[in-house]
């Protein structure tokens, strides 16, 4: 995969001139947004890119109604060019992992403007017809786990150390890309549990993936939307309101319902500050 893809309606780019590309795909289209360029959304890179873009393109086209501006998606090839980006200001608006928001913050490119209404866990999932019921019983038991920098693997490895499984009884955790490889892994029989995040189980839910939880981590803050500060204050305002708004009006909840999502809620960046000891320093390139 090359560093980062873009997904315009209907198929996907490589993002060396993206921006010319988006102006051009929507002169062609006679968009009426097209006078103003379109904003660049960034998305974690936490599921495989198919399903990232799917999930999200419904919210895409809220965007663009609400706004009366054209919006593309864009995401990274891992975590480690995802948080690059973010930090050189790639992204206009971006979706981000809680304990990546603080760095966000710190580069005085971004602002915070709203996170999901529920808090995330990591939860701990196992084929809907295993014998496994609870974290105890995955004593030596091969875990599958997103990324070793997701914060979901990280509480998700804590909950299970807080469930006795350590030394001897510790289980063995194999990584994967995302959070859906990591529960393909088990619907697979790859491995007997997986690690994923609450979104992506409510997803999975939702798509009738035959996934059962058997226990979840602690709650913290969850995904959080992030607004570059370059932008035009009206701009940024709005875009607050209108996520913060989607639960109160029938078209917001139908696109929450197809994300699987309860809904957002506003956010500052004091709520994340605790997470900052699950985030490693990036290594030079």
């Amino acid at each position: 995969m090359p560093d980062s893809l873009v997904s315009l309606p209907g198929r996907w780019h490589r993002p060396g001139l993206r921006r010319l590309i988006a102006l051009l795909f929507l002169l062609a289209a006679g968009s009426p947004a097209a006078a103003e360029p379109a904003l660049i959304f960034g998305l974690l890179p936490s599921e495989s890119v198919t399903t990232k873009f799917r999930r999200y393109a419904p919210l895409r086209e809220y965007l663009r109604q609400r706004l009366g501006r054209d919006v593309v998606l864009e995401t990274a090839r891992d975590f480690r060019a995802f948080r690059r980006r973010t930090l050189v200001g790639q992204y206009d608006l971006l979706e981000t992992a809680p304990h990546f928001v603080p760095e966000a913050i710190d580069s005085g490119r971004y602002e915070v403007l709203t996170t999901i209404v529920e808090p995330l866990t990591a939860q701990i999932v196992v084929r809907a017809d295993s014998a496994y019921r609870q974290p105890a019983d995955l004593a030596g038991a091969l875990v599958a786990t997103p990324s070793p920098a997701a914060v979901i693997t990280r509480i998700g490895k804590e909950a299970l150390e807080a469930a006795g499984l350590i030394g001897p009884a510790a289980p063995r955790y194999v990584s994967f890309p995302t959070h859906n490889a990591a529960y393909a892994a088990v619907l697979g029989h790859a491995a007997e549990a997986a690690l994923i995040s609450v979104n992506v189980y409510a997803k999975a839910r939702h798509q009738h993936q035959p996934l059962r939880s058997i226990g979840s981590s602690r709650p913290i803050p969850n995904m959080s939307m992030l607004v570059a500060r370059r932008l035009p204050l009206a701009l940024r305002e709005r875009l607050q309101r209108v996520l913060a708004g989607m639960g109160d009006e029938t078209e917001g909840r139908r696109v929450l319902r197809e994300m699987a999502y309860p809904g957002y809620r506003t956010a500052t960046a004091e709520e994340f500050e605790s997470l900052r000891r699950y985030l490693a320093p990036l290594p030079p390139e």
